[in-house]
């Protein structure tokens, strides 16, 4: 509620408050004053914080006035209530203050305009602005409560909404994609035709990229923040391609430094995607060679580096993915912004080292 804008019923209150100032029969000059700190409610919604500020201010400048210099202010004998704008200052303090503004900044402005009363010649005066600040205060309390409530459950129905697409999407679709991508192997183990059998494989490949996005996007949805579900997820699972690549013959050794944080869940998927592909490269150009994973966490990104060795032409490796290439996957980086550097090493073997952000850019 932190920034809304000025309503009609906030004109009405100003309205209302400028009657008040005005029955209060101060001569021209102090009216004048009284009305401009009455205008203020406009923005109690906005503002709730100044305005009740101002209307303390209103409250304890003209009694002090009116005793310090008797001849200048002289505090009317028949009020309603002093300052005729408390009730909108107490209310809008309570109802609209900021999450980080309650509490003692939130009360202060408040038991200040209640303090002032004490200081009323008029015992009946007090009384009447007492209770009038007691109902506005609790009014404007329970007003917060309703829209903590309101939006409580408006989260509680968003979250519930989220699962029940995380689970069509992933009884459903999932299974779905699974079917298909068994097919398309299933194809390309049968096909004659060699063209026929790489389209049924790449078919396969990009339809095994799809099921990883939905299985992370259901994730996500389960974790959902309420901000594009997307606020961070910790960095998936880099075990499983280690395992993969060392029962496929190439072992591998995985690395993390610096502490971790929760990447963006783009961000995550092309980090495992980076792995995932270079030890796919591994397994088909350097095939024997010993390989080195490691995750360095640093502020503000994440840097990924695999190196491997020299291969081993007469090494022992099980058949694998085609792989989308290093140009799609140098996209895919950058798209989450990030950069992605690979090339040959001075030693032999190959590095492919990429560096993303650790928040949405």
């Amino acid at each position: 509620m932190d920034g809304a804008g000025p309503r009609a019923i906030d004109a009405v209150a100003v309205l209302v408050a400028a009657g008040l100032t005005v029955a209060t029969g101060y001569p021209g000059p102090v009216l004048v004053v009284l009305v401009a700190a009455a205008l203020p409610v406009l923005w109690m919604r906005r503002a709730p914080l100044t305005v009740a500020w101002i209307g303390a201010g209103t409250a304890i400048a003209l009694p002090v006035s009116s005793v310090l210099v008797p001849a200048s202010v002289l505090l009317p004998g028949e009020l309603l209530l002093w300052p005729p704008a408390c009730p909108f200052a107490v209310y809008g303090a309570l109802a609209f203050a900021a999450e980080r503004h309650r509490g003692v900044p939130q009360w202060s402005p408040v038991v200040t305009l209640a303090l002032a009363t004490v200081a009323f010649p008029d015992p009946a005066l007090a009384l009447r602005t007492g209770v009038v600040i007691a109902l506005s205060a609790l009014y404007g309390m329970y007003m917060s409560v309703r829209e903590r409530l309101r939006h409580e459950l408006a989260s509680r129905a968003e979250r519930v909404e989220r699962e029940r697409l995380a689970g069509e999407m992933h009884d459903v679709v999932t299974h779905r994609v699974s079917r298909m991508v068994l097919q398309a192997g299933v194809l390309a183990v049968a096909a004659g035709d060699e063209r026929a059998r790489a389209a049924a494989e790449e078919l396969r490949a990009t339809g095994y990229e799809a099921l990883e996005e939905l299985r992370h996007m259901v994730a996500l949805l389960r974790r959902g923040t309420g901000e594009g579900f997307d606020r961070g997820l910790p960095l998936p699972d880099l075990r499983p391609l280690i395992t993969e690549s060392a029962a496929a013959g190439v072992p591998v050794e995985l690395t993390v430094i610096g502490t971790p944080v929760p990447l963006p869940g783009a961000v995550g998927r092309t980090a495992y995607l980076v792995v995932r592909e270079a030890l796919t490269n591994v397994r088909k150009h350097a095939p024997g060679a010993d390989v080195r994973v490691q995750v360095r966490f640093l502020p503000g990104s994440v840097r990924l580096s695999v190196r491997n060795t020299p291969g081993q032409p007469d090494a022992w490796v099980t058949g694998t993915d085609p792989g989308m290439g290093l140009p799609d996957l140098r996209q895919r980086v950058e798209l989450v912004g990030g950069t992605l550097e690979t090339g040959e090493q001075e030693e032999g073997g190959f590095r492919v080292e990429a560096t993303l952000p650790t928040s949405p850019s």
